[in-house]
């Protein structure tokens, strides 16, 4: 029993000061571990866990929707990810330089008569295995189409 209480002691000091938890991603993953993060960061949102959301955002991360601003701390990112409106599917994720940008498809979301659908993309950059940059990139317009 003494021999019990030892080790559960020694386990327990081995534990201490974490203050934030790491974010949880997504089981066995293809992909690189930024992409998994990605997707990560997703599945946080369907679930509306926004404090396992924000955990994927850097101290001071850069968002971009319409407007620019940092999040200035953990609050300010559970913040973010509950105003997001819809919820989404990662359709792909390329890398581009030094982000990736990932394609979402869109669905509703869980506020109260949320219009929601269609495509969107985000570009993001990374610090430390999490989300330094997060910047919901331009649809290019139906006038704009393809060049043949």
């Amino acid at each position: 029993m003494r021999r019990a209480l030892i080790l559960g002691a020694l386990l327990l000091a081995g534990c201490g000061g974490v203050d934030e938890p790491e974010p949880k991603l997504p089981g066995p993953q293809k992909g690189s571990a930024e992409e998994r993060a990605i997707r990560g960061w997703s599945a946080a949102l369907n679930r509306a866990d926004y404090d396992e959301a924000a955990a994927f955002f850097a101290p001071g991360a850069l968002v971009e929707q319409g407007r620019s601003y940092r999040l200035r701390d953990r609050e300010a990112a559970v913040d973010f990810n509950r105003s997001l409106p819809c919820r989404a599917e990662v359709t792909d994720v390329e890398r581009e330089g030094g982000t990736l940008v990932a394609a979402f498809k869109l669905r509703a979301g869980s506020g109260p008569s949320q219009t929601c659908g269609g495509d969107a993309r985000v570009s993001f950059r990374f610090r430390e295995g999490k989300f330094s940059e997060w910047r919901q990139l331009a649809e290019p317009s139906e006038e704009e189409g393809d060049v043949i």
